[in-house]
């Protein structure tokens, strides 16, 4: 849908507020997930492919209104959209050329953690493959972009960060310290098996490719999507029947995760999200379960996927996620 993005409110240039455009970028493959020590590939690799980024998209102008929160690898903020054109510099179309939410939910990348951003884009490329996904189960995705931070430049809330990462104590002298570690970087890593048609290794967020670059610019990413509403609520003593009903909608959740072989990783309450007050899409009702879900997932940084065609790693890994909706349903 959208090749670039502007924002407005996002950034200084010597003390006054300017926009910064960004394009879309590759999203980053992770490494198939296997509970069956024979590693056995799926069928169709091209599953794992990152999606490539559309060449003629439109582009949007977005304001930035409010920040929603911080985590540990960024921030969020609220934003609306300004204007829509078919390209950066191309003509302004109608409100009601596509439908589009009235409001948009920015996940700004930590300056340490954009390869972590990358990830997460990924798997939310992966449940856009299966049909009715994106808005019943999960936020819609708008995509992931980025651009390097000119040197005039400066990213307002960088500079007020709360939740900072801890150095870690092993980093040799004079050596920049990765903080960015993903769960299948390590080569040789136990149960995670490269694809046969290398989308990960060959990834430019590969950790070595990273690790290769020479220009060392401050990276800016963020990934788009609608905006959701209020997460779930976390009363260690619900209403009577209350824990039952979470945990049935979590699981229809879950099992629409299942069905394309992920598994989020990192269920808990604000993470699970309502979904948004107003309906601007048609495709709510999520088509495996014949309605519309209360509630939708969102943060899959720390997710992993796998071939839901392998009879073992289907059983055994929906049966772990679903003992994760327990675990936070009768809190």
């Amino acid at each position: 849908l959208f090749s670039s993005v502007t924002l407005h409110g996002l950034t200084d240039s010597d003390n006054e507020e300017c926009t910064i455009t960004l394009t879309r970028e590759q999203s980053f493959p992770a490494k198939r997930f296997s509970a069956d020590e024979e590693g056995r590939a799926p069928v169709g690799e091209q599953q794992w492919d990152a999606v490539s980024p559309p060449a003629d998209g439109l582009h949007a102008d977005l304001q930035i209104t409010d920040q929603l929160g911080e985590g540990r690898m960024g921030q969020v903020f609220a934003a609306h959209l300004v204007s829509l054109k078919k390209s950066i510099h191309g003509e302004t179309l109608p409100a009601a050329y596509i439908p589009l939410p009235s409001q948009f939910c920015i996940k700004l990348a930590k300056p340490e953690y954009i390869r972590s951003l990358a990830r997460e884009a990924w798997f939310y490329e992966q449940l856009s493959k299966e049909d009715g996904n994106p808005g019943a189960v999960t936020p819609v995705c708008f995509g992931f972009f980025t651009r390097q931070l000119p040197n005039n430049v400066h990213l307002r809330s960088w500079s007020s960060v709360k939740i900072k990462p801890e150095k870690p104590s092993d980093v040799p002298e004079g050596e920049e310290p990765n903080y960015d570690l993903l769960v299948d970087d390590e080569e040789g890593e136990y149960r995670h098996f490269d694809d046969e048609r290398r989308s990960h290794l060959d990834s430019p967020w590969h950790l070595q490719q990273w690790k290769a670059r020479t220009d060392r610019s401050p990276f800016v990413g963020i990934l788009i999507t609608e905006r959701l509403g209020a997460p779930m609520p976390t009363e260690y003593s619900p209403p009577r029947g209350m824990g039952l009903r979470r945990r049935t909608e979590l699981l229809m959740l879950l099992d629409d995760l299942n069905a394309v072989g992920i598994v989020h990783g990192d269920i808990k309450f604000n993470n699970i999200l309502s979904r948004a007050s107003e309906s601007w899409l048609s495709s709510e009702v999520c088509p495996r379960h014949k309605q519309v879900h209360t509630w939708r997932l969102v943060d899959f940084d720390r997710s992993f996927k796998y071939d839901p065609a392998n009879p073992i790693d289907s059983w055994y890994l929906s049966t772990v996620q679903n003992y994760e909706a327990d675990d936070i349903c009768y809190q």
